[in-house]
């Protein structure tokens, strides 16, 4: 403090001085530059060490996630393309159980292997069959039937290999694929189908030849998935897993990586295989024996997250980097005043004890204050660790929910393609219990009439009668399947009119006091957004019959600025929406979900309020532009 004192010259002659002179560095500038410096080092310092926990505890966390989330996202792809693998092949099976389901060709070689026909009476005979056969799907490039000894009785389109119809022609009453091969130019495979008699007999096979391009295109579509991605399907071969053609020359080699996937997925396995610079995804396709892998190059995968984990990195450098400079400039005049009133103090200590003092007890005060600054800086850094806390909290439960929809996705498509298979079920069934009766019995009362002819009366009046009759009710019943499957008042009344012929049946079949109101309705628009909410209408007047009691259902369809509104309500006793929604994510029930899964896919809004004992409302739109047709 002395030499403060020495150092300063006296301010009375420093105001004579008609010129002053730059005076050197003195022990007082230096001393202050020293300050400057170590203040500005310490709190520099605290700054960067604090930066760098919070920085390094919310980015290793934040990764860890945002690859999960990734590596879900490829395993969601690998799931997709196998159940479009799974849909080609069990299309190929139906397509091979249609060619061997035909009764005539099939008694004609059961006539054969008892030694009743010839060969060449049974080729003759069977050729223009299987030629018409072969035309029911463009996929069908060749077929050969086998005898039950397993020679071939004739062949049509591209012949099947002497090594491959030798490898499929074992007796076998079960559907087999032989290994991928390329015929004629196309990658084929070859389905060996048993033909059974009516008493469950093996009387041959039929080796149907598949052009398996769709299939290829199938895969096709998935290759470069994110940056350098590829998609592989696979099948057992011998110790090891082949991959499908994908052409006539040069048959692709697995990988390493996408053999060991592919191997474990023709097991049945199902995950995410880490190897090398690759991570692949695979899954089996159901009921095929069948591999698919999704293969996507490590950094083309996470350099995303990386280059926004950087991106956060020079955010927070930037704002460290403000914070130094404002700190700088703050310390700066700070140490030049503590130093001034340093010398001050010193000059002047005799003469100004009580000045001393005051000084003293703002010095306490600042103080207090500085440690009720550091005390709030505390409370504001432990409310910002709270804050971290709870938002590493909401993407934990963001995650959560993320998977949640991830798994309710794949039931719906599996309840999807379920229910896709139980409608075919229901009209084949309809078709051959109703349908198909009323036309044997047709069949009967033509002959029947056709007896009548030749005998002396000659009178058939009756049998035409009731022929007439059954026909009329086989037209009755395919409009009837028909209409089930595509309301024709849609596609040649519009919508409106569509509902409207909707409600007088549930009138005419129920006890419901229904009233419909529309309003600027185009006649038609849209075929796919008129098709869903004829559908949700259909869905929603099927759950009041059977669940709502309800015994007044009001229905509108407003069209407001090219946004088309649909809405359904009754009186009926209502239900608890949460446990609904719980119980439908449990079992095979779909009417709501499918409601709401309409309106996803075109787009649209859609709505559902009700309780128990309030009666049930659902609120459907959609936007339908400036389609207007008066």
């Amino acid at each position: 403090m002395r030499l403060l004192m020495e150092g300063a010259p006296p301010r009375a002659k420093a105001k004579t001085m008609s010129k002053p002179e730059p005076t050197p560095r003195t022990p007082d500038a230096r001393l202050s530059e020293r300050l400057k410096k170590r203040l500005f080092l310490y709190a520099s310092g605290a700054l960067l060490v604090l930066a760098l926990g919070v920085g390094l505890s919310v980015v290793a966390t934040l990764f860890g996630q945002l690859k999960q989330a990734e590596e879900a996202g490829l395993a969601h792809i690998a799931e997709t393309r196998g159940l479009a693998v799974g849909e080609w092949y069990r299309r190929a099976l139906d397509l091979a159980r249609q060619v061997t389901s035909r009764t005539r060709i099939r008694e004609e070689l059961a006539a054969y292997n008892a030694g009743e026909r010839s060969l060449e009476d049974l080729a003759a005979f069977t050729r223009p069959k299987l030629e018409d056969a072969m035309n029911l799907s463009g996929e069908v490039v060749g077929l050969t039937r086998l005898d039950a000894e397993g020679r071939p009785v004739t062949s049509v389109g591209t012949p099947v290999p002497s090594d491959l119809a030798e490898s499929l022609a074992e007796p076998s009453d079960a559907v087999r694929f032989s290994r991928p091969a390329v015929l004629d130019y196309t990658p084929c495979l070859v389905i060996a189908a048993p033909i059974l008699s009516r008493t469950g007999q093996r009387v041959g096979t039929d080796l149907v030849v598949m052009d398996i391009s769709r299939l290829l295109d199938i895969i096709e579509q998935g290759r470069n998935i994110r940056g350098a991605g590829t998609v592989g399907l696979g099948y057992a071969a011998g110790q090891g897993v082949a991959l499908f053609p994908d052409g006539p020359d040069n048959p692709p080699e697995p990988t390493l990586s996408q053999a060991e996937a592919l191997s474990l997925a023709v097991a049945g396995e199902t995950g995410i295989l880490l190897s090398g610079d690759e991570v692949t995804a695979y899954t089996p396709v159901s009921g095929s024996g069948w591999g698919l892998s999704v293969s996507v190059n490590e950094r083309e995968l996470y350099n995303p997250l990386r280059l926004r984990l950087i991106q956060l990195a020079l955010y927070s450098l930037l704002i460290y980097a403000v914070c130094l400079i404002g700190l700088w400039r703050l310390l700066r005049p700070l140490t030049g005043r503590l130093l001034l009133h340093a010398s001050e103090l010193e000059s002047e200590v005799d003469a100004k004890t009580a000045t001393l003092q005051s000084e003293l007890d703002a010095r306490l005060k600042a103080e207090r204050a500085l440690h009720l600054a550091h005390q709030e800086l505390e409370d504001r850094v432990r409310e910002r660790t709270g804050e971290l806390a709870r938002a590493n909290e909401e993407l934990r439960e963001i995650h959560t929910r993320l998977e949640g929809e991830h798994e309710q996705r794949k039931v719906l498509s599996r309840d999807l393609i379920n229910l896709l298979e139980e409608d075919r079920r229901e009209v084949a069934r309809e078709l051959h219990d109703h349908t198909g009766q009323l036309l044997t019995t047709l069949r009967l009362d033509l002959q029947a009439a056709l007896e009548s002819l030749g005998s002396p009366d000659g009178c058939c009046k009756s049998q035409l009668a009731s022929a007439a009759d059954k026909i009329t009710l086989v037209q009755r019943d395919i409009k009837s399947i028909s209409k089930g499957l595509r309301p024709d008042t849609l596609e040649y009344l519009g919508l409106a009119q569509a509902i409207e012929a909707l409600l007088d049946e549930y009138r005419a079949a129920t006890s419901l006091d229904i009233h419909f109101f529309h309003k600027s309705v185009p006649k038609r628009f849209d075929s796919q957004k008129e098709l869903a909410l004829y559908r949700i209408t259909q869905e929603a007047l099927t759950n009041t019959v059977k669940y709502a009691g309800a015994s007044r259902v009001h229905i509108s369809l407003i069209n407001r600025d090219g946004r088309l509104g649909l809405t359904i309500e009754d009186d009926g006793r209502g239900f608890d929406q949460a446990a609904v929604a719980e119980a439908a994510s449990r079992s095979s029930s779909l009417g709501l979900t499918l409601m709401k899964e309409r309106m996803v896919q075109l787009e649209g809004a859609f709505h559902i309020e009700s309780a128990p004992g309030r009666g049930t409302q659902i609120l459907a739109e959609l936007a339908i532009g400036d389609e207007h047709d008066a």
